[in-house]
């Protein structure tokens, strides 16, 4: 396929990696992780590896998000993202690591706005749940801690999103955080974590995406599926889709490929034709809101044009 024949698309969440120059304990040999066996992804993935994976797609722009870099040094994450993208035009926003809760907090959001002209966001996973082989091991009410919404009432002020990863039994008390905190962008990460996909019981999650969808502050964006449901169905993404852009309407909603994680369980390619194929349906208007517009606005992306044209010698 000619990339100029397919739509321009946004991929709103993939990340970048260098094992070699820097750690990233989650993918330390005998860690455990959501994805299971990380053997396959214990490597370098870097700007040529992303263009390579993603090759007849008519990619515009992309966002960079944290993937696991030393938290010893957050802001070395957000300074690598800036370097590939003098290099190579992408990514072309980047949401970086702060634990809220810190009282360092203030200053490495300071730090990464710093460090690159590109920084939109922070995301500090929260996703905790009853299964441990789910969990992510952060504490259940981080969300109602002083202290972290002290860090959090930062982001509105100083222009910045949050990225939220959580459960679907956790979206009673994310509404309530962007209830109570209406200026600041909040984007949904991975169609909220359907957790249903796994015993076929979404009714969880149904009922979550509705109510955070009530709050205009809250965004969704579609990806990861892979991390809970390796084989996911074409169908089970359309049935995500439908359900997610019903809820937040597709000016609200946003795709992402979750590489080099999702990685593991397919290719790039068959992803986003998932994606291409599920929004066929949709309106013009709509199906260009989902593949690149909404994320455009939320992310306010720097100089989108065709990755693959910029780097024909990458």
């Amino acid at each position: 396929m000619n990339p100029a024949e397919t739509p321009p698309i946004i991929d709103a969440h993939h990340h970048l990696w260098d094992i070699d120059a820097h750690d990233y304990p989650w993918l330390r040999p005998g860690r455990p992780s959501i994805v299971g066996d990380t053997s396959a992804i214990r490597r370098n993935y870097l700007a040529g590896d992303f263009l390579a994976d993603s090759v007849g797609l008519n990619l515009v722009g992309t966002v960079h998000l944290d993937g696991g870099f030393d938290p010893r040094d957050p802001v070395g994450e957000t300074r690598f993202a800036d370097a590939a993208h003098r290099e190579h035009g992408f990514p072309n926003a980047i949401v970086g690591a702060v634990d809220l809760a810190a009282p360092e907090a203030p200053a490495l959001i300071e730090a990464h706005q710093a460090a690159s002209s590109l920084f939109r966001g922070v995301r500090q996973i929260l996703a905790w749940h009853q299964n441990p082989r789910l969990s992510y091991g952060v504490r259940r009410d981080l969300m109602d801690d002083p202290a972290w919404r002290r860090g959090f009432a930062r982001l509105g002020p100083a222009g910045l999103s949050f990225d939220l990863q959580v459960f679907p039994g956790q979206m009673r008390d994310a509404a309530r955080l962007a209830r109570d905190f209406p200026d600041t962008q909040i984007i949904l990460n991975q169609a909220g974590m359907p957790d249903g996909l796994i015993d076929g019981d979404l009714r969880a999650w149904r009922a979550g995406m509705a109510r955070l969808a009530e709050l205009p502050n809250v965004s969704a964006k579609v990806s990861g599926l892979a991390m809970l449901k390796p084989d996911w169905t074409l169908a089970e993404l359309r049935h995500v889709m439908e359900v997610t852009v019903e809820a937040f309407g597709a000016d609200r909603v946003m795709l992402g490929s979750n590489f080099p994680v999702d990685r593991l369980f397919r290719g790039y390619r068959e992803i986003f034709d998932g994606y291409l194929t599920v929004t066929g349906g949709y309106s013009a208007a709509e199906r260009m809101a989902i593949l690149s517009g909404t994320a455009a606005r939320i992310y306010r992306p720097a100089a989108l044009s065709p990755l693959h044209e910029r780097n024909l010698t990458a």
